[in-house]
């Protein structure tokens, strides 16, 4: 590789005596594992896991800005794990890192878009364990001079992360895999490093348990019977594949709709097919009898939004209190709406779960700077440097 190739390199590293005790002390954390039982008969079922978030996040009534009369949504606030404000992904690292660490892998390469959740999450939890990430990130340029350094960026960095820029449409079989696996073997013969691969996302096999074992929280909760519709965030597969697991093998009450914010349905009925193939169900149902895949969600395309998306996730922040991610989330909320308003009937009830997934770092990426300066905006900000001047009067004024 030559010199060229380099665009920023760091002149500290993290203490490598550390990262040994640190990974040390997070392999007495590995636990074994047992699945639900209901999911017992699975394949593939991981033997450890190491616990790093906050387990049974509350299902709570979500008064979303444009529901129409006869519906009343829901919210699951997987937002609230824990583990460094890494929403959903907490449950998929808790079986991929504990992988890593039983089998004595020292770093992590995984890849996704710049302002990737999964890659900020990843790293975030890894640092905590002794692992240090190395991350292809998809961008539209070879600088980082011309890449906003906010958000989930500006925590990969802060975290130490080692960054790789990859072709913006870059896809992961043909060419973000290459590169981690040339990667790997240069890290093992140059650096004597053990590194630990991941796929985009964290969508394999591994992963899938976080949202078997999340399914049976929602089961445990009630939530089975108390709805009549789940609504999953889809990005890479994994948690809808999880949710279908979970239904299926517990006799289907829920209707699952899975918001496609990238790619399509076929992609993303062969990406759960492939995991249900992974735990032997290839056989008895398929992705396409298990969920509905909502195309159009991903509006102008993957991590670009439309003024009236921006302005949707703007609302439901002053109104409700809730972050949602313009990539992710609030393209999935923006469009259940949507689908409540003009097809209602696509649904099989009118008591809606919403699975969110988290993300909050997502809304700091600076898509919603200009708006929150315009007068479209739900803050307020008064002059008040002076005691005599007080603002008070226009605060009458507005109401």
């Amino acid at each position: 590789m030559s010199s060229q190739s380099f665009i920023h390199t760091g002149q500290r590293s993290t203490d490598y005596e550390n990262d040994v005790n640190l990974r040390a002390c997070s392999k007495q954390r590995l636990t074994s594992y047992s699945s639900p039982a209901w999911a017992g008969d699975l394949k593939g079922i991981p033997t450890v896991k190491i616990e790093l978030s906050n387990k049974n996040t509350p299902i709570q009534r979500w008064f979303l800005p444009g529901v129409p009369d006869g519906f009343e949504v829901y919210i699951k606030r997987d937002d609230l794990t824990g583990c460094s404000l890494s929403g959903n992904k907490a449950r998929k690292l808790e079986f991929l890192l504990a992988e890593a660490l039983a089998k004595d892998h020292d770093s992590l390469i995984t890849c996704g878009g710049m302002n990737s959740n999964f890659c900020r999450s990843i790293t975030a939890a890894g640092r905590e364990l002794g692992l240090k990430s190395h991350l292809m990130l998809r961008s539209g340029s070879g600088s980082m001079d011309d890449v906003r350094v906010e958000g989930n960026l500006a925590m990969d960095q802060l975290l130490g992360a080692s960054i790789y820029l990859i072709p913006v449409k870059a896809k992961y079989e043909r060419d973000a895999l290459p590169r981690m696996e040339m990667l790997a073997t240069h890290l093992r013969s140059h650096s004597k490093m053990s590194p630990y691969l991941v796929p985009v996302g964290g969508t394999c096999p591994v992963g899938l348990f976080g949202h078997i074992e999340c399914f049976d929280e929602l089961k445990q909760q009630g939530a089975l019977d108390d709805f009549s519709d789940l609504i999953i965030t889809t990005g890479s597969g994994g948690s809808a594949a999880g949710f279908c697991i979970g239904n299926y093998l517990n006799g289907e009450k829920l209707k699952l709709h899975g918001m496609a914010v990238c790619d399509n349905a076929p992609f993303f009925h062969g990406e759960i097919n492939d995991l249900l193939r992974s735990v032997g169900l290839q056989d008895k149902v398929t992705s396409e009898g298990l969920i509905t895949i909502e195309e159009g969600v991903k509006g102008r395309g993957y991590g670009l939004s439309t003024e009236e998306e921006l302005e949707f996730v703007m609302e439901v922040a002053a109104s409700t209190g809730i972050f949602l991610d313009p990539t992710y989330t609030g393209k999935a909320a923006f469009h259940l709406v949507k689908r409540l308003q003009t097809s209602p009937e696509g649904f099989r009830g009118n008591k809606i779960l919403f699975y969110n997934s988290g993300s909050v770092l997502g809304a700091l990426d600076g898509r919603l700077k200009d708006l929150l300066k315009s007068e479209r905006s739900y803050h307020s900000v008064y002059d008040w440097n002076n005691l005599d001047q007080s603002p008070l009067s226009s605060l009458v004024d507005s109401g």
